[in-house]
């Protein structure tokens, strides 16, 4: 059973105020239990039918049957689906006016509480993100509406005004609603993302008209039946940030409006000002562009004399321009770059018009500061790469954008930019092979898709790809660095070992003094007595009494091996052999070893060929602390002092750094994660993207390509998008530094 993460209904309080909050309730249940009831069972229909489309597009037998099963399923058990998916919608309204914060379905769920934790399996995270996406484009489509329900919603809680995702009637707890019924109802993973994708396509398209519907049956009620979208003018000032846009209630003839249901609180639609977000003027940071990208054309046409063309052409208007490219898109027209793109553009407008036009400035400074930053960013890819597609595939919705929304050229936070930066990532040409993490790969093309099937590249479109993009992204980065800190206390545990296998060596060769020991009996001792001292060590530490028994056990196993024949000490072969259980070695071993170690010899002759077989088992038997690599005891040649310099550099990390190493084989560097240095063992710990062990490599090694170049040290791990935005501006920076030194 899938947790729906909501309560029984619970009844409201006796008294005028509770009932009336009920009873509109329960008309908004009824408009919307009766609406999606409507657009549900057209759902399940549509979605029967797919399913038995993909039962017929597939040959794999296991497939057709289990496609057909889930048609079956939900041709028998439908009606069961529709009647939870109504007891989630109307569970979650009752909660409004009881106190109680509603929760979307499934929310349980998703958020376990510290004493049910439990590991999240991809194919959850999967599911959450296209629902995530599903109800954050609906949501963006509707954001207004939805807004003005908050504020109404909150009136009837007698709380804060309810954001889209706590909305019991939002996108969010409907989505999550049919994620629980369907869950219940048994279907697969597969046939839930076909539901999911046909109650978007179907009932989430209706949604508008249900809000409204909702939101004009609450202000008939009497729940801020005045409220209203009125903008906030800007007024020129000296602090030049503006306001967002928000909901207020429009003037009544009765005064400040006063809720006209008993028991409900007055509440003031309109965010406090101090609480309001504030943004720097976008046209303002734009000239500045302008100016800059002017001083740059008046260089070019100094140093290309001739190619300027004055003649006075009629402007193209920016409608057009955007038409024109939506066609483009339409037609899946190609072209090499942008002045292909624009060449296209004033062509298709010359043949409209029967005679040349040219861009309006404002367009023309978008296609040309676009051009430059796609060089850059061209530079910064790898060809081939699944982010180098994708990036252009974007590239013509991003145009469109930024030429309407110049916002996009100077808001690093622009969910524009944000998508691009994200998937500019899965493109950079310091990405290695087994960087590229599968489900991040489908969480891009997922939003890269969500951007494309808008033919208008509108501002919501990219709003919902980046809503959806950053809680997957947020997910797959917590996955990362969960496997770092695993990587690093392995690598840690590793030299642990390696410290206490060096411990049981050194303390052997003090006892043994440099004399040797016959040849099995010395095998016996290097490779299952070491192990014995070594965890000893590993546990105790050398001060423990554990280890003071185990030296004096040691020095007695020499004894008994340099002079055979003498009993051992009543015990002594029971406790050697309790010791090397304590390894992994079972009793009929450990019993063999420790009687061949307290005796010095084998006790009967027909023991040869068993000593035969424990010597292949000794050599083929991996021993403790075998993974954890040797510990660096001196270094293969002396180093230089750039060399020491760089030891020191590495050696002081304080932090994990992300580098960027040369390999061979390779045109570009690989960026790789420095999770761990220990100057002590030399060890050193080098990571993929995904928190993976990568290349192998000592701190010795690292510090001598760090002095011959071969390793640089990253500052910031910048994504390819905005390194190429950084690069940009600062040439054209650069380009008017010198403009202004030259007039100097």
């Amino acid at each position: 059973m899938v947790d729906t993460g909501i309560a029984p209904p619970i009844q409201p309080a006796d008294g005028a105020a509770s009932r009336r909050v009920r009873r509109i309730l329960e008309n908004q249940a009824l408009t919307a239990e009766t609406e999606l009831g409507r657009q549900l069972r057209v759902v399940l229909m549509e979605t029967e039918l797919e399913y038995n489309r993909e039962a017929n597009a597939h040959r794999d037998p296991k497939v057709l049957a289990a496609w057909s099963s889930a048609s079956r399923l939900l041709r028998e058990r439908g009606g069961e689906l529709l009647s939870a998916f109504q007891r989630h919608v109307h569970a979650g309204l009752m909660t409004i006016g009881t106190g109680r914060s509603p929760r979307p379905a499934g929310a349980a769920a998703a958020t376990p509480q510290a004493g049910e934790l439990r590991l999240v399996d991809d194919l959850d995270l999967d599911e959450d993100g296209l629902i995530a996406s599903s109800a954050a484009r609906c949501e963006s489509r509707n954001s207004l509406a939805l807004q003005l329900m908050g504020y109404r919603y909150g009136v009837l809680a007698a709380a804060p005004a309810f954001d889209a995702e706590h909305l019991p009637l939002g996108p969010t707890a409907l989505s999550h609603a049919l994620r629980a019924s369907a869950g219940a109802l048994g279907l697969a993973l597969e046939a839930r993302v076909v539901l999911y994708r046909t109650f978007e396509k179907i009932a989430l398209a209706h949604y508008p008209a249900l809000l409204e519907t909702l939101n004009t049956r609450l202000a008939g009620d009497g729940v801020l039946p005045h409220l209203s979208f009125i903008p906030v003018r800007v007024r020129p000032a000296a602090n030049d940030r503006m306001h967002l846009d928000a909901p207020t209630a429009a003037a009544d003839p009765r005064g400040p409006d006063q809720p006209t249901t008993a028991g409900e609180r007055p509440q003031d639609p309109r965010p406090a000002a101090a609480a309001s977000p504030r943004i720097a003027p976008t046209e303002g940071r734009f000239a500045q562009l302008q100016s800059l990208l002017a001083m740059r054309r008046k260089l070019l046409a100094k140093l290309r004399p001739g190619e300027q063309d004055d003649r006075v052409r009629e402007r193209l208007p920016a409608a057009d321009v955007q038409a024109a490219l939506a066609r483009m898109r339409s037609t899946q027209a190609r072209a090499a770059d942008l002045t292909e793109v624009r060449h296209a553009v004033l062509a298709q407008a010359r043949q409209q018009r029967g005679h040349g036009v040219v861009l309006a400035d404002p367009d023309a400074d978008g296609f040309e500061l676009f051009g430059l930053f796609q060089a850059q960013l061209e530079r910064l890819l790898r060809k081939g790469s699944p982010g180098e597609i994708l990036v252009e595939r974007l590239r013509l919705p991003l145009l469109q954008l930024a030429l309407r929304d110049h916002g996009f050229f100077v808001d690093p936070r622009h969910p524009a930019r944000r998508v691009l930066d994200a998937v500019s990532l899965a493109g950079a040409n310091w990405l290695a092979d087994d960087d590229l993490d599968p489900q991040l790969l489908g969480l891009l093309q997922r939003a890269v898709g969500t951007v494309l099937e808008d033919g208008q590249a509108q501002h919501d479109s990219f709003v919902a790809a980046n809503h959806a993009l950053q809680a997957g992204l947020q997910a797959a980065a917590r996955k990362h660095e969960m496997s770092e800190r695993r990587q690093v206390e392995a690598a840690r545990g590793r030299e642990r070992l390696g410290l206490a296998r060096q411990q049981a060596n050194a303390e052997i060769a003090r006892i043994l003094a440099g004399r040797g020991l016959p040849r099995f009996h010395g095998m016996l001792v290097e490779h299952a007595w070491a192990d014995v001292l070594a965890l000893a060590w590993l546990r105790s530490g050398e001060e423990s009494t554990a280890w003071q028994e185990l030296r004096d056990a040691t020095e007695a196993i020499v004894e008994a091996a340099l002079a055979p024949g003498r009993p051992a000490e009543p015990g002594f072969t029971g406790r050697l052999e309790s010791a090397l259980s304590l390894v992994g070695y079972h009793a009929e071993e450990a019993g063999m070893i420790a009687r061949a170690l307290a005796n010095g010899r084998a006790e009967e002759e027909d023991e040869l060929a068993s000593r035969t077989e424990l010597v292949v088992q000794l050599r083929a038997r991996t021993r403790l602390g075998d993974e954890g690599g040797a510990i660096a005891a001196g270094e293969d040649s002396p180093r230089t002092a750039s060399q020491q310099a760089a030891w020191d550099r590495l050696a002081g990390l304080a932090e994990a750094q992300w580098v960027d190493l040369r390999l061979a084989g390779r045109d570009a560097p690989v960026r790789r994660r420095l999770a761990w240095v220990s100057p002590r063992s030399g060890q050193a710990l080098l990571l993929n993207r995904r928190g993976m062990r990568a290349e192998d490599a000592t701190l010795d090694d690292l510090c001598r390509r760090l002095a011959a170049g071969d390793l640089a040290l990253v500052e910031a791990d910048t994504h390819p998008a905005e390194l190429a935005w950084q690069s940009t501006y600062a040439t054209l920076e650069h380009i008017a530094g010198g403009q202004e030194a030259s007039h100097g």
